[in-house]
Order: C-alpha cells, then sequence, then structure tokens
C-alpha cells in the first residue's frame, strides 16, 4: 500500500529558488526528491537546532519587539516545560 502523500507550498526567494533548480539539474532528480533528501540530511545531522538556525542564516528572521525574547528564549522554555510537568502531576 502507497503512504499518503499531500502537497505543500514553500517560499523561496529568487536564490534560493535558483539553488534548488541548479540542484535538480546538476543531480537529476525532482524538486521534491531534492527536497525530501535534504529533510532527510537535516534529520541525520547532529546540531543544536541554533547551530542549525545559524547555519541556515535564520537567526534574527523574527522580530517580536522585545529584544530580551530571544537571549531569554532557554529560560522561557523550561519555564512552560516546567509548568507543564507539573500540570501533568
Amino acid at each position: 500500500m502507497l503512504a499518503a502523500m499531500r502537497t505543500i507550498s514553500v517560499r523561496l526567494d529568487d536564490a534560493s529558488e535558483a539553488r534548488l533548480d541548479g540542484l535538480c539539474q546538476q543531480l537529476g532528480l525532482s524538486q521534491t526528491d531534492v527536497v525530501k533528501a535534504g529533510l532527510e540530511l537535516l534529520q541525520h545531522q547532529r546540531q543544536s537546532p541554533a547551530a542549525l538556525a545559524e547555519s541556515l542564516d535564520l537567526e534574527g528572521c523574527f522580530a517580536s519587539g522585545d529584544p530580551a525574547h530571544g537571549r531569554e528564549h532557554a529560560d522561557r522554555i523550561r519555564q512552560k516545560l516546567r509548568r507543564q510537568h507539573q500540570a501533568q502531576r
């Protein structure tokens, strides 16, 4: 039996689209196959989420308006997880 497939949309800037098209031509693969291969590679990397975000140039992409928000992110996540854990008891 075939696995269920669904279609998603991805927003790419011109440079990223050109990189994707170049990889497709170079490797002789479809866009779907290149994206799946990229996901597979990323899943097996042993990078921390912060290092991955930095390597993908994602740091600072989203402005919350609160400069302390990013610096205190780890603390906020720990506090949220503690509250959830305590609520489950």
